[in-house]
């Protein structure tokens, strides 16, 4: 009886440190932009751990933002990293990004941004700022996409604009 005992509290402590570990805040995000020629559009895609977007939404929206059930909280999300996402192009002239919507997929929380593709995208200015002042540790990861060529940047708290060269566009 007592080997019984001490395995159901070994099995019970397994899972409760399984648990914390899933649990863990990640601390980083992922933006993918991809070149749609069929659409004309440049599609930015913000992939955030559902985990890290739930801790940051109580603090920086509402303390009961629950961004599983309540669309509302979503949307607010949503629009607080639009906010900290920003591009410009070669001449360092902002470009205007359109809020297209969010997606809860798994434990990933989707936020979804386009612009219309110009004759001289070659190059953007980016600035990604979402949950940094939050975490300091935090990371976001952007590649952008085109014609199967991916470049990558990684953005911290200490930085600023980045600017990031693209694939020319195929002829």
């Amino acid at each position: 009886m007592r080997q019984l005992v001490l395995i159901l509290l070994s099995v019970i402590g397994l899972s409760l440190l399984a648990g914390q570990a899933h649990g863990h805040q990640q601390k980083e995000a992922y933006t993918s932009i991809v070149f749609n020629q069929r659409s004309g559009m440049l599609e930015i895609q913000h992939r955030f751990y559902l985990h890290d977007a739930e801790h940051a939404a109580q603090q920086v929206i509402d303390s009961n933002a629950d961004l599983i059930s309540d669309p509302v909280s979503r949307e607010a999300f949503a629009y607080y990293a639009i906010s900290t996402f920003s591009m410009q192009d070669q001449q360092q002239h902002p470009l205007p990004l359109t809020y297209v919507g969010t997606e809860l997929q798994g434990k990933y929380l989707w936020v979804y941004q386009e612009t219309p593709i110009t004759t001289d995208m070659e190059g953007f200015y980016l600035k990604m700022t979402t949950l940094q002042e939050l975490w300091s540790e935090q990371t976001n990861h952007i590649n952008v996409e085109r014609n199967k060529h991916v470049t990558s940047a990684r953005l911290h708290i200490a930085d600023s604009w980045h600017y990031i060269e693209v694939a020319k566009a195929s002829e």
